[in-house]
């Protein structure tokens, strides 16, 4: 029940609607969603295997109620409560609004790199920055060291890294599939769920925050105890 939670924490990633919107406005998007649903599963998955691994070697993380395992939930349950306060406090406009108080000439014409990658609209430059993009996230981690901590075999582990990163990629899949089915109305959904997303996105990061750190820090009390 835990990874079910953590993944469905991790599927709440607005960068990855912002990435789907982005790719349905250019050419081939059902190429070009693909390719970045391939990097992104790809990246994600070895890194996930690969940490594992490098966990279960780690003795200090005999089970998820070793002292490493405590530490890490409280920590990061810690950290994302806080940032559902300055989230809340609106204190990221006032370091937004300090950081651009005196921008550079070329401020207004700059886009991040990675946006500037997905537009071009090649598949290979998009399956690269879906790499580059996809880095495991705080949930994410949670998960791959409760999947470490529970000493499953190897087969078990790499099964639960693959079903955890199937729902973490959600907001991607679902549109690729609808693409295939309902190309329109597909595209209709996604513009809508993007305009939703840009009204009440701070609403959203908040509740997501707030409910993940409580998650944690009531976890790691538990265990704790």
């Amino acid at each position: 029940m835990s990874l079910l939670l953590l993944a469905l924490e991790a599927a709440l990633y607005p960068t990855l609607l912002a990435v789907v919107v982005l790719l349905l406005t250019l050419d081939r998007p059902v190429r070009l969603l693909a390719a970045y649903l391939a990097g992104g599963l790809t990246i994600s998955v070895a890194l996930g295997i690969a940490i594992v691994a490098g966990l279960g070697g780690s003795s200090a993380l005999a089970s998820s109620r070793s002292g490493l395992s405590v530490a890490a939930d409280l920590t990061i349950g810690a950290l994302a409560v806080m940032a559902a306060v300055a989230l809340a406090a609106h204190a990221d406009e006032r370091v937004r609004a300090r950081r651009h108080s005196a921008p550079p000439p070329d401020a207004g014409r700059r886009e991040p790199w990675s946006q500037r990658l997905l537009a071009r609209g090649s598949t290979p430059l998009v399956f690269l920055a879906a790499m580059a993009i996809n880095l495991p996230g705080a949930a994410y981690l949670i998960a791959l060291k409760d999947i470490a901590a529970a000493d499953h075999s190897l087969a078990t582990e790499i099964a639960l890294i693959v079903v955890f990163n199937l729902i973490m990629f959600l907001l991607a899949e679902v549109p690729l599939a609808g693409l295939l089915i309902a190309p329109a109305r597909t595209r209709e959904l996604v513009e809508r769920g993007n305009g939703w997303l840009s009204a009440h996105g701070r609403e959203l990061a908040i509740g997501v925050s707030a409910t993940f750190g409580a998650f944690l820090i009531a976890r790691g009390l538990v265990h704790g105890a």
